[in-house]
């Protein structure tokens, strides 16, 4: 059912013209973030932890047009997948996220069973990595793209990644497993999604319902040695983006199991969003902080909606959460979404805050917000 606030053909539409001029200006690199100013973007030549939602655009976008413009995204699509697909490391929990958008998303798009392959192939690569004793597929070795203290497989200022887990790991590697669960029958994929999962309410979910962002674990025993805050203000306050990935994650758990315990920490959560967010539903890129000097986090948002309107609409238990997550879709398209068809960067969701104990991105345009708001969309056209 479409939500009579907004109209979200016309949004889904702006965004494809977005994609479109964000192909045309990066050839084949992958969009990173974009100045808010100027709307130019920073690129990575390979993705690095997000290349599957440019690629999920790309194939997106050329769902929605025709002609020579969609043979030329889909063509890009492809490309973008094999070098992505070279590049990856499998040890890391973006794998999964990347390999399910462009290897089974891309599937569901275009037929192609070698993308399906590509879905299984990551679905493979995140059991293969997760930590028995700790129950956990770790934040693992990949080098994000960001400022030079930013935490990568050489940090000098923490521990390796094969022992930190994080709060955005419940989405980044779980529906990959979901996912293949449903495709194979093989229940090592659903064991190894629900024994994350569950260790997630624990060492995550506050009983106030924020989130902890990383958890460090011996890597021998798996134990829990301690839960610190990377992109957040402090250890005392909450990273919005993790609770959005929470957010996300929780609903996907809760839709594939239909267990009590991932609605009431869902429940839980999205209170703690809702008390601690501006009125308009957007939060600061840390719950604890407020002002005009303070940006906020669209990809936040955008993270909050998407899992929500994810949600079964003939599940009446769910339906103030869909209510909500309408709520934030719509004040993320009218407060947010460049809709003038004379501006040059026409489709840009503003206000994306990527790291900002960093000074990184800190008020730009992100790929992943975009993703998350075009395929919101599809689902409120879709339902």
């Amino acid at each position: 059912m479409q939500d009579d606030r907004i109209d979200p053909a016309a949004a889904l539409d702006a965004i494809v013209e977005r994609v479109r001029t964000t192909h045309d200006a990066v050839g084949r690199e992958f969009p990173y973030v974009a100045d808010p100013q100027t709307g130019e973007w920073t690129t990575t030549p390979d993705g690095n932890w997000c290349g599957g939602h440019w690629i999920g655009l790309l194939h997106l976008a050329s769902d929605r047009l025709s002609g020579e413009p969609a043979n030329q995204l889909r063509a890009a699509a492809r490309d973008h997948t094999e070098r992505m697909d070279e590049y990856m490391p499998r040890e890391s929990m973006f794998c999964g996220m990347n390999f399910r958008y462009a290897g089974f998303g891309g599937y569901d798009r275009t037929g192609d069973r070698s993308l399906f392959g590509l879905g299984l192939t990551g679905a493979d690569a995140m059991v293969e990595y997760y930590h028995e004793g700790a129950r956990q597929i770790p934040l693992g070795e990949l080098a994000i793209k960001g400022p030079d203290e930013f935490r990568g497989p050489e940090s000098d200022h923490g521990p390796s990644g094969a022992q930190i887990g994080a709060v955005d790991n419940i989405y980044t590697a779980l529906p990959v497993l979901w996912r293949a669960y449903d495709e194979t029958g093989d229940p090592t994929f659903r064991d190894v999604a629900v024994s994350h999962a569950d260790r997630h309410l624990d060492w995550y979910v506050r009983a106030d319902g924020s989130t902890w962002h990383h958890a460090v674990f011996d890597p021998e025993t798996g134990e829990l040695e301690r839960q610190y805050n990377e992109l957040a203000r402090s250890d005392e306050t909450c990273w919005a983006r993790g609770q959005g990935w929470n957010v996300a994650g929780l609903c996907r758990a809760y839709t594939e199991t239909g267990a009590q315990r991932y609605l009431d920490a869902l429940e839980l959560t999205v209170g703690y969003y809702r008390d601690n967010s501006p009125a308009d539903e957007v939060p600061y890129w840390d719950f604890a902080v407020s002002g005009a000097d303070e940006p906020r986090d669209t990809s936040a948002a955008a993270l909050v909606a998407y899992g929500l309107l994810g949600l079964d609409p003939r599940d009446e238990s769910v339906a103030d959460l869909r209510a909500y997550g309408r709520t934030v879709l719509a004040s993320l398209v009218d407060d947010y979404l460049v809709t003038d068809p004379d501006a040059p960067n026409v489709g840009a969701v503003r206000h994306g805050c990527f790291n900002r104990p960093g000074d990184y991105a800190v008020d730009d345009e992100l790929i992943w917000t975009t993703y998350y708001v075009a395929r919101t969309l599809e689902r409120v056209l879709d339902a």
